[in-house]
């Protein structure tokens, strides 16, 4: 795999992160709030055609990668890691614009269950296409809606389907979280870069130098093993992609809210709009353990 993006991936970050400059962002994901759903962008990246992005022979499940990622990194209130990655490679053609995934072993909330139009189910070989029946919202902190759902299994997509339906949704995760990460990184950089004690930037201080390079390492990894995950589409480089970043979520997230100092703690803090998100990503499909459990079957299975 070329880790330098083509001239056709480049503009598709280009062009992606326009619309998301216009139409992301804090202020706009604190208007939406934490249980709204953005249908308004969610609408424009369909206009544009970069949420079908995984089902184009030329450009592939790689450029709904980069998608994804811009999207966490700029606090998208929409499901768009799965729209862009679990739709188009499931369904098809047929993808409806609002998509959430659960699964039948794990019951428990959804994340966006109550804004789907379809939810796909994975239950063991088998992915199934179901609809809502009923949706019971519950507040979390974890900067996106969740809900109980009640759902009616319209029809299976068939045998082999629950593997395909796990490994893109891991691919989703490996992405959403490696944005975040980006994100919060990015963040505590330019705070540390900022704020001064003693009459200096406290990102002189090279014991918080020695924490931001490994903050920067684990997030640079999660990037590119989503991307290698993407481009290799197995089932082993999805799970040790989603294994990872989990890792990191828990590890890089704990850290920025350390080195921002009490600030780091307050919700009025953009920091917290990628890290209260991390808390949720790293725990769904089961969290590290679960990806790396994968991880062992597809490489001895």
């Amino acid at each position: 795999m070329d880790f330098t993006l083509d001239q056709d991936q480049q503009a598709i970050v280009d062009a992606v992160t326009t619309i998301f400059t216009k139409q992301a962002g804090a202020d706009r994901a604190r208007a939406v709030g934490a249980s709204g759903h953005d249908d308004a962008l969610l609408d424009a990246l369909a206009q544009a055609g970069f949420l079908d992005l995984a089902g184009d022979s030329t450009i592939g499940p790689l450029g709904a990668v980069l998608v994804a990622e811009l999207a966490s990194r700029h606090h998208a209130r929409a499901n768009i890691a799965v729209r862009a990655l679990v739709g188009p490679t499931l369904l098809g053609d047929d993808a409806p614009q609002r998509l959430a995934v659960t699964d039948a072993s794990r019951p428990g909330p959804v994340r966006f269950g109550q804004h789907a139009d379809v939810v796909l189910v994975l239950d063991g070989d088998e992915a199934h296409v179901a609809t809502v029946a009923k949706a019971t919202p519950i507040e979390t902190p974890y900067g996106c809606p969740f809900a109980h759902l009640d759902t009616t299994r319209v029809r299976s997509l068939g045998p082999g389907s629950g593997p395909e339906l796990a490994k893109w949704w891991q691919v989703a995760l490996a992405a959403e979280i490696s944005g975040a990460l980006d994100g919060a990184v990015a963040h505590t950089v330019e705070y540390l870069r900022e704020r001064q004690q003693f009459k200096k930037p406290l990102g002189s201080l090279q014991a918080l130098q020695h924490r931001l390079a490994e903050a920067f390492v684990w997030a640079e990894g999660a990037r590119w093993l989503a991307r290698r995950a993407a481009f290799e589409a197995t089932p082993q480089a999805a799970a040790a992609a989603a294994a990872y970043a989990a890792q990191a979520a828990q590890l890089v997230g704990t850290d920025m809210h350390q080195l921002s100092g009490a600030i780091g703690f307050t919700t009025e803090f953009d920091l917290q709009l990628w890290t209260s998100r991390l808390h949720a990503l790293r725990v769904e499909f089961g969290g590290v353990t679960a990806h790396q459990l994968a991880t062992t079957r597809a490489h001895w299975g």
